[in-house]
């Protein structure tokens, strides 16, 4: 109770311009007597048949309000008998409380002009800076024909036009907040205040020239405005508001885009603001968005089978490997209960649209009696239906199977919006690509490139054998024909991918694997071989063994397997000339750029530059005339501090944020968004993942140097980012601020990022890009 605290948009225009009157705050007390005498002629305040009363407020952004002034003895019986006991007794206390923030002790006078005084007098004093404060007729609410009402002048989920809302008879604007009314829209046609309200609703949106909140009275059948704001508006909704201005005319591409956030568009496209009645059966990490039912199926073979059979699986694993990848195709959606954001499931689900969650916190996965159990004492077992809720990070039991679930909705952006970007600038965004479907997908989406080929994702599924024989074979005969079959399946995708982005950078890098992800599991194998004893079990053992590694992530992968297996660099090097050639003589436009992963010695770059002129002389070439440049990954924290020295060696740099925010932060990229940060998150220690949200403090301190450094010794240096994080909306635009040319995401993710993109583009060159009126 007290002064209560209200929000004004404006100052309230619930009483007609001859029932108001502005006072000095200052105001001597005859001064204020003469004003009640003005608001109320007929000396109604106080009085036992249909009283007067006063409200008075202070004309400021959050300012003071006191209504129900002017309550006598005789004005509080007629007030109970209108509104009931516990009404009258409320707005009674509350005066008796505002009184006395100004003057304890003292009690509320009986005499309506005096206590009208007195509390203008606590009013005025318990705020500082207006110079003047209101004073007006309270409208009556409370009574039978009375009520308040919230209208808007479009459907708020939708944004489609006509007056919505709500409305609570007899009942105050509070308890139309908290208790819910009847539906405005059944109502406005058939009450005598009806036509009112929709003039007004009307009158507000065309003044706005934005969909309008109005916030009414209705006293004795007739209606009052409190308040008329702009309405806040979401996803769909705010989309069809912009877009109808936009078309229109009367926003320009830079207005229209600056009044749209990514997850505006995310949400209108996947009705993520419909919530699930649904129980929780376990809860983790969402690590691609979307929300799609299905049955669970425990391994990729399983799920594979059940999409045979016209099922929509649910696939549940511990963690994904390459060989689950024909599973993760045949899925709906995906669950890890190991893993992060860069996890081998959560890269692969975002590239394929699919919801995933991951790092289970109150789910633990027993493979063997396929059934995961949860903390809640639920179990989930293969065949039970549930719902993946991608965004949120929750396995709900129950829902519904078929061709709505949102994990399928396309990502296109609406035209409008697509035609405002294109003629806007921003960094370019380009996109994650493996295959030349995915580089056409990321194309028709309006990426400028391909930012990221990861070649080990061609390895997938059955094909990862094609890399693990060469991984595990012996200089010879064997290892040559395992060599050729990668450079025949490298040179026909490079082909495609290069064909499918033609005439725009591509940028091919090396093999990155964690080598464990290509090997046999040494716990299955060693069962194996203590069963058969077989010699080629033994010696597949001992070989696995020998490349075991305790910390595969920081262990041979990138550049370093390239070092010590630079046969394996030489064939992917001569499968991306050879498609580039071949490419150029057919009349095409290919751009390549080689990427060097995990670099953290200069001389490693050295070391590949190297190779690649050797393989271009033996076919006949230079690295000048087959057009290739070469860059270097900076995804280590020592790369990121010899970045100068780096740079003086390479044609381009590309930031790694998924590595370098592991290496910063001394985390591992699998574990530590399944226990450590979500309880680092919980007492207040973090507030968002580092994985998630791009570290601005540390990381992003060396993306800067980085940059600043790079430009220096090479002011022409290309500057790119990829990793997870480079689609974020706050991201792009720091990333665009700190001076890099180009980010790059999965494809479902293009949309977004362009939007981003074009939204820190704006915001860096006008602050003043909304028009007169115009917002949320």
């Amino acid at each position: 109770m007290g002064i209560q605290r209200v929000v004004m948009d404006r100052l309230p225009v619930v009483f007609s311009t001859d029932s108001v009157l502005w006072l000095p705050v200052d105001a001597a007390d005859d001064t204020i007597h003469e004003a009640i005498v003005t608001l109320d002629p007929d000396r109604r305040l106080g009085s036992a048949k249909r009283p007067v009363f006063l409200t008075a407020w202070l004309p400021c952004l959050k300012g003071s309000c006191l209504s129900f002034l002017g309550l006598s003895p005789a004005s509080y019986q007629w007030l109970v008998g209108l509104a009931g006991d516990g009404f009258a007794a409320a707005r009674r206390a509350e005066l008796t409380a505002a009184l006395a923030v100004a003057d304890p002790g003292a009690a509320l006078p009986d005499h309506p002009l005096e206590q009208v005084t007195a509390l203008v007098r606590a009013l005025t004093r318990a705020e500082t800076g207006p110079a003047q404060f209101g004073l007006g007729r309270q409208p009556l609410w409370c009574g039978p024909d009375g009520g308040s009402g919230l209208a808007c002048s479009c459907d708020p989920s939708t944004g489609r036009p006509g007056v919505t809302g709500s409305f609570l008879a007899g009942g105050s604007g509070a308890q139309l907040l908290t208790a819910g009314g009847a539906d405005l829209a059944e109502l406005i046609d058939t009450q005598p205040w009806g036509p009112q309200v929709r003039e007004a609703v009307q009158a507000a949106e065309a003044e706005l020239d934005w969909p309008a909140r109005v916030e009414f009275l209705v006293e004795e059948g007739r209606s009052h405005i409190v308040t008329s704001t702009r309405a806040s508006l979401r996803g769909a909704a705010l989309l069809h508001a912009v877009a109808t201005r936009y078309e229109r005319g009367r926003l320009t591409p830079a207005q229209a885009v600056s009044l749209v956030e990514p997850l505006d568009v995310e949400q209108a496209r996947s009705g993520v603001a419909q919530s699930l009645d649904l129980p929780v059966a376990a809860r983790g990490l969402g690590v691609s968005p979307g929300i799609a039912s299905g049955t669970v199926v425990f391994s990729a073979t399983d799920a594979v089978a059940a999409q045979a059979n016209g099922g929509q699986p649910v696939l549940v694993l511990t963690e994904s490997r390459p060989e689950d990848l024909p599973g993760l195709l045949a899925a709906t959606a995906v669950v890890t209960e190991r893993g992060g954001q860069t996890s081998h499931a959560a890269v692969v689900a975002r590239g394929l649209g699919l919801p995933a969650v991951a790092a289970l916190v109150d789910g633990v996965l027993d493979a063997d009696a396929k059934v995961l159990r949860t903390r809640h004492g639920d179990t989930v077992r293969a065949g039970d239906l549930v719902t993946v809720d991608g965004h949120a990070g929750v396995i709900h039991l129950g829902g519904r199977t078929g061709p709505t679930a949102e994990g399928q909705v396309a990502p296109e952006l609406p035209g409008w919006l697509d035609e405002a970007l294109s003629g806007l600038p921003g960094i370019a965004v380009r996109v994650n690509a493996d295959t030349g479907a995915d580089a056409a997908a990321g194309r028709a989406l309006g990426a400028d490139g391909v930012g990221l080929c990861r070649l080990e994702h061609m390895f997938l599924g059955e094909r990862h054998q094609m890399l693990q024989r060469v991984l595990m074979a012996r200089p010879g005969p064997d290892m040559s024909e395992d060599l050729a079959t990668v450079h025949a399946l490298l040179r026909a995708e490079i082909t495609d991918i290069l064909a499918a982005m033609d005439g725009r950078p591509v940028t091919i890098r090396l093999l990155d694997p964690p080598r464990h992800e290509f090997l046999p599991d040494l716990t299955e194998l060693s069962l194996t071989t203590a069963a058969t004893g077989a010699p080629a079990d033994r010696d597949r053992l001992d070989i696995t063994r020998r490349l075991h590694e305790h910390n595969p992530m920081l262990g041979v992968r990138g550049v370093r397997m390239g070092v010590l297996l630079p046969a394996l660099t030489a064939v992917q090097i001569k499968a991306l000339v050879e498609a580039t050639l071949a490419l150029r003589r057919a009349g095409r436009d290919p751009r390549p750029e080689l990427l060097v992963p995990m670099v953290s010695a200069p001389a490693e770059l050295d070391f590949v530059r190297g190779m690649l002129d050797d393989v271009c002389a033996h076919l006949g070439t230079s690295r000048a005339q087959a057009g290739i440049s070469l860059g270097a990954m900076i995804e280590t924290p020592r790369a990121a501090l010899l970045a100068g020295s780096i740079a003086r060696r390479a044609d381009s740099l590309s930031l790694g944020t998924n590595d370098l925010t592991a290496l910063v932060w001394g985390l591992s990229r699998d574990d530590a968004e399944q226990h450590l940060l979500p309880a680092y998150q919980d007492v207040g220690l973090l507030a968002e993942s580092p994985f998630a949200r791009l570290d601005v403090e540390a990381v992003g301190t060396l993306a800067r140097q980085v940059a600043a450094e790079a430009r220096a010794v090479r002011p022409d240096i290309t500057l790119g980012v990829c990793g997870e994080q480079a689609a974020d909306a706050a991201a792009v635009r720091f990333f665009a601020e700190a001076g890099f040319d180009h980010v790059s995401c999965a494809p479902p993710r293009i949309p977004l990022a362009r939007l981003a993109a074009a939204r820190a583009a704006v915001a860096q060159g006008a602050a003043d890009v909304h028009p007169t009126g115009a917002g949320r």
